[in-house]
């Protein structure tokens, strides 16, 4: 949800990445730090209070994002296509190239009957 890798989620999180052994300190730009936020369920004020007044400038500009602007279905799908590799990544996006239409869905006449 937040756009990133669960990999680059924990080395924020516990505030370094280890390069050829060694730790480097890691912070978040105050966008993708908003972001964890907003999917974590932390508000702007606590991002404030944490010291982040960066993110949590951020966070409330997602939070005025006009309606609509980001549809969770999207969402969920960029989600996944980001866990997958490259070369799988690419196939997805040859296959919807080649007219993969929409998927329509048809709804079942409801069987159910008041008794």
């Amino acid at each position: 949800m937040a756009g990133i890798s669960d990999a680059r989620w924990r080395q924020i999180v516990t505030g370094y990445q280890t390069v050829g052994g060694t730790y480097i300190p890691v912070r978040a730009p105050a966008d993708t730090l908003a972001r964890m936020a907003q999917a974590a369920g932390a508000t702007a004020h606590e991002l404030a209070d944490a010291g982040r007044e960066d993110a949590a400038d951020a966070l409330r500009e997602l939070s005025t994002a006009p309606a609509g602007q980001s549809d969770p279905q999207v969402e969920a799908i960029t989600a996944l296509l980001a866990t997958l590799s490259p070369d799988a990544q690419q196939e997805v996006f040859r296959r919807l190239q080649h007219g993969v239409s929409p998927v329509t869905h048809t709804q079942a006449p409801d069987e159910r009957h008041a008794g």
